[in-house]
């Protein structure tokens, strides 16, 4: 909670306790109909019960108290009541004391505890595209948020690279072999074998046995298949990165599905071995009569909950589909890394399927039962689903290709950056022309999606994406680099502006107006941290930043005479400048220092 209403909360509960003796929890400030006039409305509901009096008659007792001459210090200017609520209007001192105090600074309260995100999804033979853009930049928000609150972050592609595709993949690479051409770029190389093995199939109803065969020889450990999976998933998971790198963007782990397997395929990277593969979790399962096996051999679990639909873990034949790689999974992650949270960051498309997984995880107690609040045990099981990117013509559709690829959106993005700054300036030079485009391109894309709630659908359009207009990157970044100016210009080093008088008479509705955005700024980073709505931060920095900006505009900083009063506003400054480079750092947004 921001400081200012923390004051005021311990007022208000001081005051309640010395009158009616009554010790409130929580005081809950509400923001008034008029708040040009007030501050906060407090309204005198749960004194109402305990006392068994009107909240009106209340509200009128509580004003009087709070105007008689022990409160003239206390930083309250003016009180009215509305019926059962008291509306209150703060004082320049009150807002001068607290700022004497002010610091930015991220809440250490989780340091320590582990969370783990899984995100993105992404397939081994599948290009990136534009919906691609969701999951990873959302994900990549959460796990700075997380870094900066003091939790340690293990972060997980989890890469799709099992099933018959992959049979395909291998069949279709022995026949049309081009190294060259995959080392060149896998996904997209993959992506042209598995559109040629399936028409190829369609005509030859022999090659279903050849594929089925292929996996058996990789599921055998047969030395070729092995090495044509291994160049095949470390191959693609390069050009996967080098397209998310490009957004800034990169996993501590791939760990592919073909790893719960357990038929210990080479790990290409640093991570913890399996202990326990899908047939061991699948027989876990049975056991303990959550699954059960039917006479053809599959295995199905039937939830208690009915809401829930029946669900299969292990086909006829003893293979085994998404649902038991997810379980393996959730029991390495809890076995090894002991998180607090496991966060899904995965398209809405996937709430049944993580439902199940989730639900199934809970019944075979691998997440234990709460006994109290404080319960170390405790995993929460967590999908923060994002809804869909369309076009303007339509919806996409992988199948049919009707899809912008990430690549091309990237590189389309830096062209238009780069015709935009060269409508504007002539002066630039080639380096910096690329310098700030890169920083404009990735800015206008990752920011246009951040600033919409992952809770809704979202139209990709170009003006949209590349607005000079309200919440959009250039009002931002103007804001920015005008307030860098400023600080360079006063010619005060930042110990000189920490250090000056605090006085009520600076105040003015302009500064109060910027010092209540930045004093929200902690608040905000934990409610986003609670509800995963990057949005929400991106709201606020305009917020922010149109408070600003009114300050800018009416306000004299630079030509200000008194210097105690110029340190004042140029702290001001400073703190907004904090806020912003911090914010940027977390939505993984370079700032420039000029425009």
């Amino acid at each position: 909670m921001n400081q200012i209403k923390q004051k005021l909360q311990d007022i208000l509960k001081n005051t309640i306790k010395t009158t009616y003796d009554i010790n409130l929890d929580e005081i809950n400030l509400e923001t008034p109909p008029k708040k040009e006039l007030w501050d906060f409305a407090f309204g005198c509901f749960v004194l109402s019960k305990e006392l068994h009096k009107n909240p009106a008659i209340i509200a009128l007792e509580l004003k009087d108290i709070l105007l008689s001459p022990n409160f003239l210090k206390s930083g309250l200017k003016d009180i009215s009541t509305a019926g059962p609520y008291l509306n209150i209007k703060l004082d320049y001192s009150f807002y001068a004391d607290i700022f004497k105090d002010y610091t930015l600074e991220n809440q250490n309260i989780w340091q320590n505890q582990n969370i783990v995100i899984d995100y993105i999804w992404a397939n081994v033979w599948k290009p990136l595209h534009i919906g691609h853009m969701c999951t990873p930049n959302i994900w990549q928000v959460i796990i700075n948020l997380y870094k900066k609150l003091w939790y340690n972050v293990i972060s997980d592609s989890h890469i799709g690279d099992w099933g018959i595709i992959f049979w395909k993949l291998i069949l279709a690479y022995k026949k049309w072999w081009d190294e060259e051409k995959l080392f060149e770029n896998a996904v997209e190389y993959l992506l042209e074998l598995y559109i040629k093995i399936t028409s190829e199939s369609e005509k030859d109803n022999s090659l279903e046995e050849q594929f089925r065969q292929e996996f058996k020889k990789l599921s055998s450990w047969n030395k070729e298949s092995v090495e044509f999976w291994a160049k095949f998933t470390s191959e693609s998971i390069k050009a996967v990165n080098i397209s998310l790198s490009r957004m800034w963007i990169k996993p501590d782990f791939d760990i592919w599905e073909s790893f719960y397997e357990g038929i210990w395929l080479p790990k290409l990277q640093n991570y913890p071995d399996l202990k326990y593969s899908m047939k061991d979790i699948v027989k876990e399962l049975v056991e303990k009569w959550i699954a059960t096996k039917n006479e053809d051999g599959s295995i199905w679990v039937i939830f208690p909950d009915e809401k829930i639909p029946s669900c299969m873990l292990q086909k006829r034949d003893g293979t085994h589909g998404y649902l038991a790689s997810d379980l393996a999974a959730i029991k390495y992650r809890i076995d090894n890394w002991n998180p607090k949270k496991i966060l899904y960051f995965v398209d809405v498309r996937q709430k049944l399927h993580l439902t199940q997984a989730f639900e199934i995880a809970k019944l075979a107690w691998w997440i234990n039962i709460v006994k109290s609040e404080d319960d170390n045990n405790k995993c929460d099981l967590i999908h923060a689903y994002n809804w869909f990117i369309s076009l303007k013509t339509g919806a996409m559709s992988s199948r049919k290709w009707n899809i912008i690829k990430l690549d091309k959106l990237l590189d389309e993005s830096n062209s238009r950056a780069k015709k935009i700054i060269l409508e504007k300036r002539n002066d630039i030079s080639w380096e910096e022309l690329e310098e700030l485009a890169e920083i404009i391109w990735i800015w206008a894309i990752k920011y246009w999606y951040l600033s919409k709630s992952r809770t809704s659908d979202v139209v990709f359009d170009w003006d949209d994406a590349m607005t000079f207009e309200w919440n959009s990157w250039p009002y931002l970044q103007y804001a920015y680099v005008r307030a860098l100016r400023i600080i360079e210009k006063s010619e005060f080093s930042e110990d000189d502006i920490d250090n000056f008088l605090i006085n009520s008479k600076f105040w003015s509705s302009f500064e109060v107006d910027l010092f209540n955005e930045i004093v929200n700024y902690n608040d905000i980073l934990l409610e986003v941290s609670e509800n995963l709505l990057p949005h929400q931060l991106c709201a606020y920095l305009y917020s922010l930043t149109k408070s600003f900006s009114s300050f800018y505009n009416n306000v004299q900083i630079l030509w200000e005479k008194d210097e105690e009063y110029k340190k004042f506003k140029l702290k001001l400054v400073l703190e907004f400048v904090k806020i912003v480079r911090d914010i940027f750092e977390i939505l993984a947004i370079k700032l420039p220092t000029k425009m």
